[in-house]
């Protein structure tokens, strides 16, 4: 996204223990933060969480097209005492899928890498490409080219630590992973991850699917709690809601520990501006502090112990039948943890018709499950009826959504949602 992303950092115990793959116990988050203005670094309010680290998102042609600016940001987060990580991503005049949408040869990318690392020698941390399959992005549909990117970046800065594939969790990112590792020479190790569905939506399939696709560590390039999301029209497609962001911090956290090998997690962002399209500010326009702060700052007190109920007990699976094209098939999974699982859910199906529009939102069904220790998969079948068929075709994003109200293994009512493909048109 074509935006600045706050950082908070989560440093897990001991690289040498993750290499062995041990179960030591995780290190309580070290947390940064990041913002696109060079003032946000001298704020109280700021400076009082204690940060470590930052984040910041520049063109790729950074170090020619606007230095200066890198260059103020860069002396205002060493006047902090924070720690640089800078992203790459399109230019600033790209309007990207629409023209102008420039995509760099690898040898402009090289130059341009060059450049900026002759130019800024104390960044020593980097991303490839920010965010590289969101639709705003040059290479959302070419992989490849990242890949590639990923090598130029890695022989320039020798010694610097370098995430290869930054993707958001929608549409076909665990495709566009595999596509990139299949197209580089190397063994990427470090990957990043932009799960805001999983914690705005109470769910953890987008980031349980890049743990699953990816060796080595994963970084939460991006999350956070998002109070209002606006289209490019400026209408709302999220409603403003302070008390969802400030869950979302949570759900953020609860995930990580419950994951060894999601080592650091950046949090966007720290202050909101009047009108932003993108809204997921610890503060508000006036400098007030909203309840995500306040729950960022008890997490990293490491205040939320019982942060594990958070992580949903059944993992969704959705596919349409391929004998019966008006049959929706649910696979539910109990976790692990459990010895089975038992209750009832409601599925609902939401459609985005075009990026603009909002969210369409009609309930499907109320189903029971019931999972044993020997049979930890159930399969629910649900009849979608033509009308709606029709319209999951044409839409642009598709999601289920689930309410699961347990009877076992207790009685927590979870929320989650789960990207859906297109019905067959037969």
């Amino acid at each position: 996204m074509t935006r600045i992303v706050l950082a908070v950092v989560l440093a897990a115990a001991g690289l040498a223990a993750f290499a062995l793959r041990t179960t030591t116990a995780q290190a309580a988050p070290v947390v940064g933060i990041s913002d696109q203005r060079a003032d946000s670094w001298s704020q109280p309010g700021l400076r009082a969480l204690g940060l470590r680290h930052a984040r910041l998102v520049v063109p790729w042609n950074a170090a020619t097209s606007e230095p200066g600016v890198v260059q103020a940001w860069l002396d205002a987060v060493a006047a902090a005492g924070k720690e640089p990580h800078i992203a790459f991503q399109h230019l600033r005049t790209d309007r990207c899928p629409s023209r102008p949408c420039i995509t760099p040869t690898r040898v402009q990318y090289r130059a341009a890498v060059q450049a900026f690392i002759a130019r800024f020698p104390q960044v020593r941390t980097y991303t490839t490409w920010n965010e590289a399959n969101h639709r705003v992005q040059p290479v959302a549909s070419n992989p490849e080219a990242v890949a590639g990117y990923y090598e130029e970046l890695v022989a320039a800065c020798a010694g610097c630590t370098v995430v290869s594939g930054d993707v958001l969790d929608s549409g076909a990112f665990v495709s566009w992973l595999r596509r990139f590792q299949r197209a580089t020479t190397l063994a990427p190790e470090l990957w990043g991850l932009h799960n805001y569905g999983d914690v705005t939506y109470g769910g953890t399939d987008g980031t349980d699917d890049m743990l699953a696709t990816v060796p080595g560590q994963v970084w939460l390039e991006e999350t956070g709690g998002i109070v209002t999301l606006r289209d490019s029209a400026g209408r709302t497609t999220l409603r403003s809601d302070e008390a969802r962001a400030s869950a979302a911090i949570s759900r953020a956290f609860a995930i990580v520990r419950a994951r060894p090998r999601i080592t650091r997690m950046y949090v966007y962002h720290w202050r909101a501006w009047p009108f932003d399209r993108f809204d997921a500010g610890l503060v508000r326009p006036d400098g007030t502090a909203r309840p995500s702060y306040g729950t960022l700052l008890q997490e990293l007190r490491g205040g939320a112990a019982a942060t594990p109920a958070a992580v949903p007990k059944l993992r969704w699976r959705p596919a349409w039948s391929k004998r019966k094209p008006d049959q929706l098939l649910l696979r539910a999974t109990c976790r692990k943890t459990f010895s089975s699982c038992a209750g009832r859910v409601r599925v609902a199906l939401r459609t985005k018709r075009t990026a603009r529009s909002g969210w369409a939102v009609t309930t499907l069904a109320t189903r029971s499950y019931r999972t044993t220790s020997t049979t930890r998969t159930v399969l629910l079948r649900v009849t979608v009826s033509k009308k709606l068929r029709t319209r999951a075709r044409s839409a642009l994003r598709r999601r289920l959504a689930f309410t699961v109200t347990p009877t076992r293994p207790d009685r927590t009512v979870q929320r989650s949602t789960v990207a859906v493909g297109r019905p067959s048109t037969r």
